[in-house]
């Protein structure tokens, strides 16, 4: 029987008009696209190399905009043809991932998809991995997953996430319970979060079963489950693809993963 990790899949949503670090970051060149810490490698290659390690270099997929293609081949020729999934149009998070999710539980039934942004800066990888690690094992015992970030000042430009009591799941030593997602607050209400030691930074990384990830959507919006789902039927068969995208995309209900699947998870209990 295969473990957790080797049923891990990467998964990076590669979107983005880049309209925060305009103009040095623009719809043709968003940020994942740029070296921005002085390390010479962009943020996506970044993220790459720390997902590759974990997952297998043949199971990170990348979910980008068409006009971004090229450049995301250049920066990972590694990348797979197969496991770079081209949006017909910008529709948030829910459909980056969810789709992604879809096409992944088709080839492989029992997968265990991670999320995570193509723009992230990680310096301590060791802990990165070893978080990643924990979070993999909590999804296969039937949760959905998150990642926080131990704050250092009371930020207003995060979300954040009420922690609460430990999960107690076996590989999981660290595994907290979520109480609710917080929008971004205020400046006293950061300083409030910061002082009571709950609250972590949402880093907007979401480690989940394909399946149950595909679950919670389709409880949020039934229909844009099964589009997901017919989309993901067409995917790998290029006659097949190009027809569902032109009838099914267009219709697609724009929202963020945190409003489809994170929020209403934390509520049922769902999420660690």
């Amino acid at each position: 029987m295969s473990t957790s990790l080797e049923r891990f899949y990467g998964v990076i949503p590669a979107g983005g008009v880049g309209s925060r670090l305009w103009p040095l970051s623009r719809a043709d060149a968003p940020k994942f696209l740029h070296d921005l810490t002085g390390s010479g490698r962009t943020l996506l290659r970044g993220t790459w190399e720390r997902l590759a390690p974990l997952a297998g270099p043949d199971r990170v997929m990348v979910v980008t905009g068409r006009a971004h293609r090229a450049a995301v081949e250049a920066q990972i020729p590694e990348l797979a043809d197969r496991n770079i999934v081209l949006e017909a149009a910008p529709r948030d998070s829910t459909v980056a991932i969810g789709l992604a999710a879809a096409i992944l539980l088709r080839r492989e039934p029992d997968v265990i998809i991670g999320s995570f942004a193509a723009d992230h800066v990680i310096g301590d990888e060791a802990t990165f991995r070893a978080a990643v690690e924990q979070a993999v094992a909590a999804a296969d015992a039937g949760y959905i997953a998150t990642i926080g970030i131990q704050p250092t000042e009371p930020a207003i430009g995060f979300g954040y996430i009420e922690c609460a009591d430990a999960a107690s799941i076996e590989g999981a030593p660290d595994a907290l319970l979520v109480s609710s997602f917080v929008e971004k607050p205020d400046a006293d209400t950061a300083a409030r979060y910061l002082a009571d030691g709950k609250h972590l930074w949402n880093a907007g990384m979401f480690i989940v079963r394909a399946d149950l990830l595909l679950e919670q959507i389709g409880a949020f919006d039934a229909q844009l489950r099964a589009q997901l789902e017919e989309l993901a039927a067409a995917w790998d068969d290029p006659a097949t693809r190009g027809p569902a995208v032109d009838r099914l995309w267009p219709a697609l209900r724009r929202i963020a993963i945190d409003y489809a699947v994170a929020e209403p998870a934390a509520a049922e209990g769902a999420l660690r």
